[in-house]
């Protein structure tokens, strides 16, 4: 969901409409899609695959879009002529697109909190000499 949200907003900010002071390119949009699906991809097979690193690497690339919609929000009221309608609909979808990123950090903080504790039960029931 992340990722889609981004790049409709990646994709957004490329339109006439944004009257962008600096307008993005097709190119420009089309290289960061390109980017942005490899990111997620890679650390999303990674966590297929098991790789417990993985998940960490997941939220530092979350991070990242985060910060992405931020400046998405920030360049729609600062460099852009666009009707507030524009600008208000533009910050609105990033604005989803951070709410659905800190929804995962809160799913993500609590599914590492759970692991832990079942970790936890299995050496204590290990070292008591049950089984589960």
């Amino acid at each position: 969901m992340s990722l889609l949200v981004f790049l409709a907003v990646t994709w957004l900010m490329t339109l006439k409409i944004m009257q962008l002071d600096a307008p993005a390119k097709v190119g420009e949009a089309m290289q960061v899609t390109w980017i942005a699906i490899a990111f997620y991809a890679a650390t999303l097979i990674l966590a297929l695959l098991r790789v417990k690193s993985s998940y960490y690497l997941l939220a530092v690339v979350i991070a990242v879009y985060t910060v992405g919609f931020v400046g998405m929000i920030s360049t729609m009221f600062l460099n852009s002529d666009a009707e507030i309608l524009v600008k208000l609909f533009v910050s609105a979808v990033a604005a989803f697109g951070i709410l659905v990123n800190v929804y995962w950090y809160i799913l993500a903080f609590r599914l590492r909190a759970a692991l832990q504790h079942d970790t936890f039960q299995r050496r204590i029931n290990k070292q008591k000499g049950l089984r589960r």
